[in-house]
């Protein structure tokens, strides 16, 4: 008798290392063809942090990359309004084109910031309603699959000292993080102040600037969509729960593939800085 050929017989295998590698290059490429497509300019400024996989979940045994994609605040809204402008719109549009054409598992998060001109608890809540403005055109543009989120900083954040008029432009920005689950975003976001923070070509200016940022050092995100996706277990999509019952997942034994429902909002800490950055563009 002659052995049946393999299901695999002609098909590459990938490792789960090339796939978070793959989706992240062709994720690149959606972004930047529908950015020409729809004629945006500014062009937003793309930044990558590939988290450790000592960093992530035991069983996601994989570095994961997360893409930042920054528009300038003069993209999406005049000073102090949260109300989309239509260049604004055509970069939602470009960033949802490429929502949909990713896998199921993504977390995207959008994120709002400020410079300091204002008062903490002012910019703070602008922050959260671009955020808001800016994830509610999202989903009315369609995200497909992936898990939106929503979270505002304020003026925690900054990239730059604000000590000009230049500056305080590049920190009033709306940030688009792209992960392939939830936690190494959040890992980004937590750590953003410690990377890339109050960026000066004067020292004494960079000193002030870290000195000055506000002490809110907690910031709430919330999820626009309801996909039911697990945080900090499996990541594996939950059981969906009976109306008037339990989740099958509530009597499930061991070794269940059930994971908890994803909250509506996370916590997600800022941490401190410990350096200052050398000047730089």
């Amino acid at each position: 008798m002659i052995a049946a050929p393999s299901a695999l017989a002609g098909q590459q295998v990938y490792r789960a290392e090339d796939t978070v590698e793959i989706e992240h290059e062709d994720r690149v490429f959606r972004l930047n063809q529908a950015v020409d497509r729809l004629g945006i300019t500014p062009r937003p400024r793309f930044n990558v942090v590939r988290v450790p996989r000592d960093r992530m979940p035991a069983n996601f045994k994989v570095s994961v990359p997360v893409l930042r994609v920054s528009f300038s605040e003069r993209t999406f809204f005049d000073t102090a309004q949260w109300r989309i402008l239509p260049t604004g719109l055509r970069a939602v549009e470009a960033v949802a084109a490429a929502a949909r054409g990713e896998a199921p598992d993504v977390a995207i998060f959008v994120a709002g910031h400020t410079d300091n001109v204002g008062g903490d608890e002012y910019n703070q809540n602008l922050s959260v309603r671009r955020a808001d403005a800016v994830s509610e055109a999202m989903m009315r543009f369609g995200v497909g699959d992936v898990a939106l989120w929503r979270v505002g900083f304020g003026e925690s954040a900054p990239l730059y000292a604000n000590d000009s008029d230049v500056n305080r432009s590049y920190n009033r920005r709306v940030e688009f993080l792209f992960g392939a689950r939830v936690e190494p975003v959040v890992h980004v976001l937590s750590g953003q102040r410690e990377e890339q923070v109050c960026i000066s070509s004067n020292v004494a200016e960079s000193r002030r600037c870290l000195v000055e940022l506000p002490a809110r050092t907690t910031f709430v995100a919330t999820q626009a969509t309801r996909r039911p996706i697990g945080v900090g277990g499996d990541g594996r999509v939950s059981a969906p729960v009976p109306a008037g019952g339990r989740s099958a997942s509530s009597t499930s034994g061991p070794g269940s593939l059930a994971s908890a429902p994803v909250p509506q909002t996370l916590t997600i800490p800022l941490h401190r800085p410990r350096t200052i950055q050398a000047p730089r563009r």
